[in-house]
């Protein structure tokens, strides 16, 4: 209910109950339903009368409590009609606006003898009771004005995702957090941002991210002054520690100009998003954490890490600093990005493993298609120099090979051969330069020796210049001739 930003009771199986006539009539159509279902014959009546009034006599307007004994778990504004979903179990429902999901004992209510669907309240001090919890928690009257579209009012179910965002969608369902981990230039960080920013458009408005207006991005990407970003991003360092992510102190000067520099407590990246998730349960809350390997992970999340688990969400925890009692809420989803070339997987620690999924990318020629630049065929002369890499490198070239992403710019392959030159230039020649070693031999089998002069141990960079593209074309395609484009020449 909270997610779906409704309220149901179950009953699939009596169907859609909207043709349901009014009156004592169609409530005693409801009753031959119920008594078709088995099991309910002590309850028929009582049950029956509450679901016809859950049908037909909640109206748009209408303020709702879900409760469980003497608490309320949510207070909702009924925004409309009823209506029937067959894809759950729980599939009479109004459609609400959550007004309050914090939990809070209602006065003036006894404890129900039995479990009901639905009742009124009636209690004096039971209605002021409501209203002094919505005041403090500064809920929307009702009646009053509707918030902007651009603010996310209510969660959407989310659709199933195709390919490897798929993927990762059901990865993070299962465990709550997932690494993407491969070698550089797979396009890890490209693909974990695009799949939060598409979750997180379809959980507070119900479309995919390229349908929003530009104003429903920024509340996914920016968030407003009162209500934080769904997609927040940060990046793990060696110096990145607990007090920027959970919460630390931090100089500040106290008063004007020229005063006293002071310490003070302050809340960090990840507990910042767990506070605005819980304020907010019905959405979903993503964090992108770059270069996840680089930073001291358990240090950088501390007592956290034990709370990180599915089963586990939502129980206290003692924050070091400030003793405060902190959990992870349900609503929170983390997707960090690991370069396998800087560091192997095997070195994370166990109980971090544990609690992540993991997901690898590797290079995918594919990708590339039937782009050409010059006679080059992008994909075929990558996979070519991906296989020369796992000849020469060693045991670790697996992981030291070349992304697809590197011969690529927005979400398409390289067309132009100069720009094509630049990042062969400027990005792979350095990055075989240091898997190599210094081992210009090897250099040279992965490059070629038209590229590669070994007994000068150099790099022939004036191949590079505009008017020897020829030549450059010509020294790429040397290691594989195969890949040669064959002269087809014809006679008058």
């Amino acid at each position: 209910m909270r997610e779906a930003a409704c309220v149901a009771v179950e009953g699939r199986a009596l169907g859609d109950l909207s043709r349901l006539e009014p009156g004592a009539r169609g409530l005693k159509q409801l009753g031959i339903l119920l008594g078709r279902q088995g099991g309910l014959a002590p309850r028929a009546g009582k049950v029956s009368e509450q679901l016809f009034d859950f049908v037909m006599k909640v109206r748009e307007g209408d303020r709702v409590l879900v409760m469980r004994d003497r608490r309320v778990l949510g207070v909702g504004r009924v925004e409309g009609g009823y209506f029937f979903e067959a894809a759950s179990e729980f599939s009479h429902r109004h459609q609400v606006h959550w007004l309050s999901l914090e939990e809070f004992p209602l006065v003036g209510e006894g404890r129900m003898s039995e479990r009901t669907l639905l009742r009124e309240i009636d209690a004096p001090e039971s209605i002021a009771a409501i209203e002094q919890h919505l005041r403090r928690v500064a809920g929307p009257p009702p009646g009053g004005p509707k918030p902007p579209s651009s603010t996310p009012q209510r969660g959407y179910p989310l659709p199933p995702l195709p390919g490897l965002q798929g993927r990762i969608q059901a990865v993070l369902e299962r465990k709550g957090q997932l690494i993407l981990y491969g070698p550089p230039g797979t396009g890890k960080t490209y693909l974990a941002e695009q799949t939060a920013w598409e979750l997180a458009a379809y959980s507070a408005f119900g479309r995919p991210f390229d349908a929003l207006s530009s104003a429903q991005r920024d509340a996914v990407l920016q968030g407003s002054e009162t209500e934080g970003a769904l997609v927040r991003m940060c990046g793990f360092h060696p110096s990145y520690g607990y007090e920027e992510f959970i919460e630390g102190y931090r100089p500040h000067l106290d008063g004007e100009e020229g005063g006293p520099l002071r310490f003070s407590l302050r809340d960090g990246l990840f507990k910042r998003l767990c506070l605005d998730a819980r304020q907010r349960p019905h959405l979903r809350f993503y964090l992108v954490i770059d270069e996840f390997n680089r930073g001291d992970v358990p240090r950088i999340m501390g007592e956290l890490l034990t709370v990180l688990e599915p089963s586990k969400r939502g129980r206290d925890v003692l924050l070091s600093l400030s003793g405060e009692p902190f959990h992870v809420p349900e609503n929170v989803y983390l997707v960090g990005t690991m370069n396998t070339a800087d560091r192997s997987i095997a070195l994370l620690d166990a109980a971090l493993r544990r609690r992540f999924g993991f997901l690898e990318l590797m290079p995918d020629p594919d990708a590339l298609g039937t782009a050409r630049v010059e006679g080059i065929a992008l994909g075929p002369w990558l996979k070519a120099l991906n296989q020369r890499i796992l000849a020469h490198v060693g045991r670790d070239g697996r992981n030291l090979q070349v992304g697809h992403a590197y011969f690529m710019e927005r979400g398409g392959p390289l067309t132009d051969f100069h720009r094509f030159a630049r990042v062969v230039q400027e990005d792979l020649i350095p990055l075989l330069e240091e898997y190599c070693y210094e081992d210009w031999g090897a250099l040279e089998k992965l490059l070629g020796g038209d590229l590669v002069d070994r007994k000068q141990q150099r790099v022939r960079h004036e191949l590079f210049a505009p008017d020897r593209q020829h030549e450059l074309v010509q020294a790429l395609l040397a290691p594989c001739p195969e890949l040669r484009e064959d002269e087809v020449t014809s006679s008058p």
